[in-house]
C-alpha cells in the first residue's frame, strides 16, 4: 500500500511540474487569424527581401527596411545573421532562392500590444547557374514590432546546429 502512494506522490509531482513549466512568451497571446494574416505577410516580405539580398549580394534595400537586423549579430546562437549570409550567398553565386516557411509546419504567430513573435520552421533552396542546389531545414523566432504601415520585423533567431529549437507556447 505505501508503494502505491509513493506512486501516486510521484505522479502528482511530475505531472504539476510539467504543467507549471514556464511561459517561454510570457503576457503573448496567440494572434487572431486577421493578425496572422498582416504577420504572415510580413514575414513573407522579409523572406522575400532577404532572397533579393542573397541573389545580388547587396544588404543594402535589406537593412533599409529592417535596420535592427544590422544590430546584435551573433554566429554562435543564430541571431540577426543577414549580414552574414549576405556575402556568402553571393561568394556562392547563387541565382535563385526559394522558401517555403511552412514545409515543417504551419508558422506559429503571438502578440502583445504592439510586439509579435513568429515561429517558422520551413526549408530553403539555393539555386545555382550550373543547376544544382542546396537546401537546408530552418526553424527561426522572429521578433516583430508594429508600425504606422503594419509589422516590421526586428530580430531573427535561427536554430543553429546542435542548439536545441527555441522555447515556443503549447499550440
Amino acid at each position: 500500500m505505501r508503494i502505491r502512494w509513493i506512486a501516486v506522490v510521484v505522479l502528482f509531482v511530475t505531472v504539476s511540474a510539467c504543467g507549471r513549466s514556464e511561459d517561454p512568451l510570457p503576457g503573448f497571446r496567440r494572434a487572431s487569424s486577421e493578425e496572422r494574416a498582416a504577420l504572415m505577410r510580413s514575414v513573407l516580405d522579409y523572406y522575400a527581401l532577404r532572397a533579393r539580398a542573397f541573389i545580388s549580394g547587396e544588404p543594402g534595400a535589406l537593412f533599409l527596411a529592417y535596420p535592427k537586423l544590422q544590430q546584435g549579430q551573433d554566429l554562435r546562437e543564430g541571431i540577426n545573421l543577414d549580414g552574414f549570409w549576405v556575402p556568402h550567398m553571393r561568394e556562392l553565386d547563387v541565382v535563385d532562392v526559394t522558401d517555403d516557411l511552412e514545409g515543417y509546419e504551419a508558422a506559429r504567430f503571438y502578440v502583445k500590444q504592439s510586439a509579435a513573435v513568429a515561429f517558422v520552421h520551413g526549408w530553403e533552396i539555393w539555386n545555382y547557374p550550373r543547376g544544382d542546389h542546396t537546401g537546408l531545414e530552418f526553424f527561426t523566432r522572429i521578433d516583430l514590432a508594429s508600425d504606422a504601415g503594419g509589422w516590421i520585423v526586428e530580430r531573427t533567431d535561427e536554430q543553429m546546429m546542435g542548439e536545441r529549437p527555441p522555447r515556443t507556447p503549447n499550440p
